[in-house]
């Protein structure tokens, strides 16, 4: 892994965690304020870098065949998608200083479309063994605990923690010796 990916496993979620707190401080909600635009400026650098992050999971999964590829390809395929919609949202509103109404309405969709497929990214390669079942678990329950966010605020930056804790233990790979990685089931 070069540099900028390992970087990208502590610094998306550090940088979406970051960004979801400042957006809580007062004046945050003020469209186009400072906070406001560190806010989406710090968001904005999170979604590049889980872009990064995204494309390294999918090396992880190696040369696979057949449907857990198609399952590995669909998921990073699903998270990129939704990746870019959010970069380039945040990028439009910082660039004419305001939030859409029409964009906030789908945005949580958007946004949970990603950490939804890294869930399923996750498992397919814990399934692989090419990480942990813990790795995928703990990035799983962080997920979910991020939409109960949706429901209790308080919920987010929990949320954001586990899921960081989750991409750290993801980054780390498989903890079978070398010469077991590769085992697939049938």
């Amino acid at each position: 892994m070069n540099r900028l990916t390992q970087i990208s496993f502590t610094a998306a979620p550090a940088a979406l965690l970051a960004g979801s707190l400042l957006k809580r401080l007062p004046g945050a909600d003020a469209v186009g304020g400072p906070w406001w635009a560190a806010a989406h400026a710090v968001l904005l650098a999170g979604f590049l870098m889980f872009g990064v992050m995204l494309l390294a999971l999918r090396r992880m999964a190696g040369p696979v065949t057949g449907g857990w590829r198609a399952a590995a390809d669909v998921a990073t395929a699903m998270a990129l998608l939704s990746t870019a919609a959010n970069a380039i949202g945040l990028a439009v509103d910082l660039y004419n200083r305001f939030e859409s109404p029409r964009v906030a309405a789908w945005e949580p969709f958007v946004y949970g479309a990603a950490f939804a497929a890294l869930v399923a990214l996750a498992s397919v390669l814990a399934v692989l063994h090419r990480v942990t079942v813990l790795s995928a678990a703990v990035t799983a329950t962080g997920v979910a605990v991020l939409i109960g966010g949706l429901l209790e605020p308080a919920l987010t930056p929990v949320g954001m923690a586990l899921i960081w804790l989750g991409t750290l233990l993801l980054s780390r790979g498989p903890a079978e010796p070398a010469g077991q990685i590769g085992y697939r089931l049938h």
